[in-house]
Order: C-alpha cells, then structure tokens, then sequence
C-alpha cells in the first residue's frame, strides 16, 4: 500500500487559489457524473492522472479517446480544477488516495475542496445535503437555504477522510450529496448537485444533458417495471420454455 502517485502534466501556476472539485463512483453514480459533466461543460483541460497498483487495471473512453479513469482537469478562467474517478477507489487505498489529494491541493493553493456525491435517504424526494468542516460554509447554507446540512451521521471513504482532515486542519472541505437511486445511474441527482454548487460558487454548468438523460432512464424505469408486472400476471410462456419474450 501507499504507491498511490499524482502525475501532473500541466503545472497550475496559474491558478490562484483555485477551487478544486472532487467526483468519484458512489451511490447513483453521482459524483463522476456530476464531475464529467462539469469537464464537458465547461470544456476543460487535461492536467494530470492518479495511478495505484491496487487500482482496476481500465481506461475511460471518451469522444473516441482513451483516458486514465482517475485523472485531473482544470480550467484557468474559472480558477478551478477536478478530479475525477470513473472506478470505485478500493476501500484499502482509501487513505492514501485522501492524503496525495490533500497534500495536491495544498501544494496548488487550493482554497478549498468540494467533493460531489449521492446519499440514499427516504426522508425527502430529491433533497441535496451538504457537510462542511467549515462553520460558516454550513451557516451560509442555512440562511441561504440552498440545500440542507447534516447535523448527525457519518460518511465514509475518501470524502469522509478529507472532511476529519480538513476539520482538524482548519482547511474547508465540503461535500454536496444529492439523494439518489442504489440501484441505478441517477442524472438527475447530478443535476441537482449542479445546482447547489452553482449557488455555492457561482460557477454555472449546464445540466440540460443531464436532465434529458433523467426523463429517458425514468421511462426505461417504468417501462421495465410495467413489463416486469406484466409478466407476473401472465406466468412464464409455454412456447419459449419459460422464457417470456423468447
């Protein structure tokens, strides 16, 4: 353990005090999704990978081009930058994943980090959360009423590790979860975390793919479902040795 490596091929001197964004493999598939979308949107460029022996051995491929699944983009023109992960990081690399991000952001002067993600909650239909270790990030919140703040609970791997980090370092960690489907790809809880940070930092990014891909997996959803009961009620068929649709 402990070979995680940050490789940069671009060097940030630019950026000042940038905003770095974090979106890894979760519930709903809501921070990659999220993050992609923010790298698309805002058409950013490619400015490093994260590599580990223990990550799955995959490329992403995107616009035809093969790309490392854990990797970094950034923009100079909104100060920003993100890292992004199309592969669920192992539980064991956990740790040293959180540290190399930390001691990355510090090393560009990052001004905070904001890590995007889904939560499965019945509580509220849709509600988009937020965690801080920064007080006045959960007071702005509150009286801004952009989303609402977790007073109890726990949240696990390289998010969780950054927010003990930052609390105990006094450096601003935050984490935006939007309530999202387990069982399935949720754009729109993307969307939704979209929304909220683009009220945090004024940072618009286009969520209209996202909510088009909504309304399609929702009718796939449905669809699959009504034909789901349909089978039910019409037992296997005989023709097809079980098989329904033969």
């Amino acid at each position: 353990m402990g070979d995680v490596e940050i490789h940069r091929t671009a060097d940030f001197k630019k950026l000042k005090r940038p905003t770095l964004i974090m979106g890894f493999p979760g519930t709903g598939l809501v921070g990659s999704v999220a993050a992609s979308q923010i790298v698309e949107s805002l058409a950013m460029e490619f400015g490093g990978y994260i590599t580990s022996a223990e990550f799955a051995p995959l490329a992403a491929i995107h616009d035809y081009k093969p790309m490392p699944a854990a990797r970094i983009h950034f923009s100079e023109k909104l100060n920003m930058i993100v890292i992004i992960s199309e592969m669920t990081i192992p539980i064991g690399s956990s740790q040293d994943v959180a540290d190399k991000i930390y001691e990355f952001a510090k090393s560009v002067g990052a001004s905070t980090i904001i890590s995007l993600g889904g939560i499965s909650l019945q509580e509220e239909k849709k509600g988009v959360f937020v965690v801080s270790s920064d007080p006045n990030v959960v007071k702005d919140i509150i009286a801004k009423k952009i989303a609402k703040p977790i007073k109890e609970g726990a949240t696990t791997g390289v998010t969780g590790i950054l927010l003990a980090k930052g609390a105990l370092d006094n450096f601003p960690v935050t984490t935006i979860l939007a309530e999202s489907s387990e069982e399935y790809l949720d754009p729109k809880a993307a969307s939704n975390v979209l929304k909220v940070l683009a009220r945090m930092t004024g940072v618009q990014v286009s969520t209209l793919k996202l909510e088009k891909e909504a309304e399609e997996y929702s009718k796939d959803i449905k669809d699959a479902v009504l034909k789901s009961r349909i089978s039910k009620k019409k037992g296997p068929s005989a023709n097809e040795g079980g098989s329904m649709y033969g």
